[in-house]
């Protein structure tokens, strides 16, 4: 059975200014209610939404600024509401501890059960639960309730003693699910509506998200695959602000391919690894800008590419998102200046 708890970390990055004319947005990302814990998604760079381009001229090379300022907080890409609830119930929707009747007197009455299924009225268990509906060969069969101690309760299907079947499940918190079950599990085909307003509809398997789903909270949507209660495989994931992610996910996380797409117009198609750019990759800007190349840990980083809408444009080595190594920078007349660059600076020609 599920409930609510605390989401893995999510990541979140920034990109280092390329120019003081790169322009991005500055919204925040909202937060999920149920997210502990935050990691930066995706630099941003400076803004100079106020400033015009600057033209390059033979003795001026444009240089990448190291400033940060600001970071972008993004919801939690993972889902795991089963896994707490999930856990404290292993135990509890376990059939030798459901079906412990507390007095001696109840045995004898499941004992008519023996030859033939009936209607019993309601009988107290050891555990503090109570039963109330069908039995057959003194366990529960066919349709019943059983109200926990802790105040949750199950409504349906029963087979051979287990919550097996069509069924719901209410939880403490005011929370319903409503589908399939199976030795006492939630697994197969089913809708959870949150206390919070979440709702998940998909398929389930040992009390947790597994296969396809449709994931619904105030932040996001999601629409996918899941494993083991975490987004897994592939899946988009759109948020409340319009940023939208659809790729590869891994145990919750970016990870392989995908694209990332701002409102703004941004767009991030390449590798993922643990949440962040990795690998290869193409960012593209809305006024005609591209970098095409390397990253490492959401940071420009290896060989790569940076085409300005003008026509100029720096290839060469970068480090943790600034040029830094060997490279070159061609003007919009064609003329190329050969160089090394050391944090984003040019440090000496070639």
């Amino acid at each position: 059975m599920l409930e609510q708890s605390g989401h893995t970390k999510a990541h979140s990055e920034c990109f280092q200014t390329v120019f003081e004319s790169d322009i991005e947005s500055l919204q925040k990302r909202p937060k999920s209610s149920s997210q502990d814990n935050y990691k930066k998604l995706f630099e941003i760079v400076k803004d100079c939404s106020n400033s015009k381009l600057q033209q390059a001229h033979s003795d001026e090379i444009p240089e990448f600024d190291s400033l940060e300022d600001s970071c972008q907080i993004r919801p939690s890409l993972c889902t795991n509401k089963s896994s707490k609830q999930s856990q404290e119930r292993e135990e509890k929707l376990f059939e030798k501890e459901l079906i412990q009747p507390l007095n001696e007197e109840d045995h004898q009455l499941i004992a008519k059960s023996e030859r033939e299924q009936c209607k019993l009225p309601s009988i107290v268990m050891k555990n503090g639960g109570c039963y109330t509906g069908y039995w057959y060969k003194k366990k529960p069969q066919g349709q019943g309730e059983y109200k926990f101690a802790d105040s949750s309760r199950y409504n349906g299907e029963w087979s051979n003693g287990y919550a097996s079947g069509k069924g719901k499940f209410f939880d403490t918190e005011g929370g319903c699910y409503c589908g399939d079950f199976h030795l006492n599990y939630m697994q197969g085909k089913g809708v959870y509506n949150y206390s919070d307003g979440s709702i998940y509809d998909g398929q389930w398997s040992n009390d947790k998200y597994n296969g396809f789903g449709i994931e619904v909270k105030s932040d996001s949507h999601y629409k996918g695959q899941f494993r083991n209660g975490l987004k897994h495989g592939h899946g988009i994931l759109i948020f409340s602000n319009k940023e939208k992610y659809e790729g590869s996910f891994i145990n919750g996380q970016f990870e392989g391919k995908g694209t990332f797409m701002w409102p703004d117009g941004r767009r991030y198609q390449g590798d993922w690894k643990n949440g962040m750019m990795h690998g290869q990759g193409i960012l593209s800007w809305s006024d005609g800008r591209v970098y095409v190349g390397q990253y490492v840990n959401d940071k420009r980083q290896g060989f790569g590419t940076f085409q300005f809408a003008d026509g100029r444009k720096y290839s060469g080595q970068w480090m943790n998102g600034l040029q830094h190594g060997t490279g070159e920078f061609t003007e919009q007349h064609g003329q190329i200046t050969k160089g090394v660059w050391r944090e984003g600076k040019l440090f000496s020609l070639i």
